[in-house]
């Protein structure tokens, strides 16, 4: 029979799995009630740390540093075909002002 010390570090191990009572337990070889038992007997006498979840600490957070993507860079210019038959070809690096008032003049049904 498994001592109160020893069922401690089968829940301590099962919160920290994220598995299921019932997935650890199976695993582990003894029943779901048994965990949440030794989990309530445990945090009852005060002698089992809280589950993250449960915890009244704030969430952790990690810095992040962000990068730009650059897998989607093209290399080659690009080919915009309008309704009306014009063609507008794009290079690498262009400025978004300037193709943003040639494809409106490419657009219009006027000659240029």
């Amino acid at each position: 029979m498994a001592t109160r010390v020893e069922w401690a570090e089968r829940v301590e191990r099962w919160e920290r799995s994220g598995l299921s009572a019932e997935k650890f337990a199976r695993r582990e070889g003894y029943k779901p009630k048994q965990l949440y038992w030794w989990r309530w007997k445990l945090r009852a006498e005060g002698s089992s740390q809280p589950s993250p979840s449960s915890s009244t600490e704030g969430p952790r957070f990690l810095p992040v540093h962000v990068v730009a993507d650059t897998s989607a860079v093209a290399t080659e210019p690009i080919e915009i075909a309008l309704p009306n038959g014009r063609v507008v070809r794009v290079r690498p690096g262009f400025d978004p002002a300037t193709l943003e008032r040639v494809l409106l003049l490419a657009a219009e049904e006027t000659p240029c």
